[in-house]
């Protein structure tokens, strides 16, 4: 059976307080029991045995007593651990200080520590601990006053005590770190509980689903990323559902055309000649380029278009495709322009994709572009690369239609049919094939400086070398 998140973490901040309460019961512990053989000189309290070997070292240093009656008080300092804090705890205790004499091995006085009073006292002080060097004897250390402890009992008394105050301190901090971390634990796994919700609404079909955002950290930055991703997937969705329309309705017009003229045909209402056949080759002409341009569409945006790419004169290929489209011009009146301003660098291109891009953008200028208009073509060499310009004098184009020009079946006018606007693949074919190349395409209308028309703008870099060509024009 699976864990809530809340339960593990819960789980793990519980266990963490129980080992610091018994972590610090233990060491509290285990710490007032070694005070419990000290004694207090001085405010200061003191081990014997410390104090007993550096006795020892004192004597087999110096090779006798020398000097002790100077020197006691400042081992005695040295055995002392716990200074003024000593004190004030031994005080608060009821342990008051204890007075320290050194005999030699025969029981004479060498030197003490606090008040003893006459020196009768010290013979009456009890037994003592013994100095000793080399196994023998040099010394005893008497010790008169009351430690810390006196009796097992009282030792047993103080540290239940002592256990029990710290349990039951360590029990209240326990609590309040405990409802500490049921506020943290509810604090991570709520965007995370959204999180979930929100998953299963998307994989149920629901892609407006989105995260409540409450913070700025990492979680709330993992909220925000699947607030993008979802955003994105219900972009995708809209457009492979408009995708699906579109194709539908492109495909469905020249499927009726060609429905109506068989049934026609069929009929007896059209003869079955050349003639009546001709409306069907046509339709069926379209559909073919409708397909091609939906293949080339999605070998582009899978990135699985290949490319021959060669060196490419701009301006011959400029030259040669205007020169194509010239009687298109005359025949619809129009003025068909190019030129060259400098001479251009050497283009690592496809011919053929890149002939294919400038075509579309000639062929949508000639259909946009009344008679006794001008379309101008320019080359123009640039920084790194050559910008290709196709402007023209038509009406131009809407403000509001200039962000959605390359996309699929995007058409300005929806009333337009398919002779005067295209398949509305076209713009969004030459950005593939543009972007292919590692260059640029956009639009502007009107053009700077003008007051109508439109421009599209075309920039790809450049390869090595350089074409050697004059500026020229073809009007």
């Amino acid at each position: 059976m699976s864990q809530r998140l809340w339960v593990k973490l819960l789980g793990a901040f519980g266990l963490i307080i129980v080992l610091g309460v018994g972590v610090t019961v233990l060491l509290t512990r285990q710490g007032a029991a070694t005070q419990f053989s000290h004694y207090m000189v001085g405010g200061q309290m003191f081990q014997p045995e410390r104090l007993q070997a550096d006795l020892a070292d004192y004597y087999q240093q110096r090779g006798g007593w020398q000097g002790i009656d100077t020197a006691f008080a400042q081992l005695v300092g040295r055995a002392a651990n716990g200074g003024m804090m000593g004190g004030m705890m031994g005080s608060a205790m009821g342990i008051f200080d204890s007075r320290v004499a050194l005999l030699d091995a025969s029981g004479a006085l060498l030197a003490q520590a606090g008040d003893w009073g006459p020196a009768g006292e010290i013979a009456s002080a009890g037994p003592g601990w013994p100095i000793r060097v080399d196994r023998r004897v040099v010394g005893t250390l008497l010790i008169e006053g009351q430690p810390m402890v006196a009796t097992e009992g009282e030792a047993g008394n103080l540290l239940s005590g002592v256990t029990r105050a710290v349990v039951i301190a360590g029990l209240l901090a326990g609590l309040v770190a405990f409802g500490l971390a049921i506020v943290l634990v509810r604090q991570i796994t709520r965007p995370l509980t959204a999180l979930r919700d929100a998953s299963r609404r998307i994989a149920q079909g629901d892609l407006a689903a989105r995260v409540p955002l409450q913070s700025n950290d990492e979680l709330g930055q993992v909220g925000s990323a699947f607030n993008r991703m979802a955003s994105a997937l219900q972009t995708q969705e809209t457009v492979r559902r408009n995708l699906m329309a579109d194709i539908a309705h492109e495909l469905r017009t020249p499927l009726t055309a060609i429905q109506g003229t068989v049934e026609a045909l069929q009929d007896g209402v059209f003869p079955l000649t050349p003639g009546s056949l001709e409306p069907i080759h046509e339709e069926t002409l379209l559909l073919g380029r409708l397909v091609e341009d939906l293949r080339t569409l999605a070998q582009a945006e899978a990135g699985r278009l290949s490319l021959n790419v060669d060196s490419v004169d701009a301006a011959e290929l400029v030259e040669r495709l205007v020169t194509g489209l010239q009687p298109t011009a005359q025949q619809s009146g129009v003025d068909l322009r190019w030129r060259v301003t400098s001479p251009c660098p050497t283009l690592r291109a496809d011919p053929q994709r890149l002939g294919q891009v400038l075509t579309n953008l000639l062929s949508n200028a000639l259909r946009h572009t009344p008679a006794g208009g001008e379309i101008d073509v320019m080359v123009e060499p640039q920084e790194g690369g050559i910008l290709f310009a196709v402007q023209d004098s038509g009406p131009g184009i809407a403000a509001a239609d200039l962000p959605h020009l390359f996309d699929r079946f995007y058409r300005g006018d929806r009333s337009r049919s398919r002779a005067t606007g295209g398949s509305g693949l076209g713009l969004t074919i030459a950005r593939q094939l543009v972007e292919a190349h590692g260059g640029r395409i956009w639009a502007e209308s009107p053009p700077p400086g003008r007051e109508r028309g439109s421009v599209f703008s075309v920039w790809l870099p450049a390869g090595t070398g350089s074409i050697k060509r004059k500026a020229q024009s073809v009007g």
